[in-house]
């Protein structure tokens, strides 16, 4: 039985810089049986902030699904999806209102 290889995604996911956020999205993705491949967390220019690169392994519906939940996530302020082939955000969640 041979598995297809999965593809790997990307994300740029800002957050509150606040206790509690880091096992709040790392328990989204085990309630739904995600692994995370790779994950960075650190600080960005504003104290409050924090950016995590969370690389993921899943397709079409399932990377919709991860997206959606972590959107809903209230200490999430926005997400983008990192293509490597390409510099620019695929799919990126936050308001123009915020820019």
């Amino acid at each position: 039985m041979s598995t297809a290889p999965r593809r790997q995604h990307t994300l740029e996911v800002l957050v509150e810089n606040a206790p509690g956020v880091l096992a709040r999205v790392a328990g989204l993705f085990s309630r739904r049986a995600f692994n995370i491949d790779s994950l960075n967390v650190g600080p960005t220019e504003n104290s409050s902030i924090s950016k995590m690169i969370i690389v993921v392994g899943v397709e079409g519906h399932s990377l919709e699904q991860v997206i959606a939940q972590l959107d809903k996530l209230i200490s999430v302020i926005s997400i983008k999806e990192i293509s490597t082939d390409k510099a620019h955000a695929v799919n990126d969640t936050q308001p123009d209102y915020q820019n």
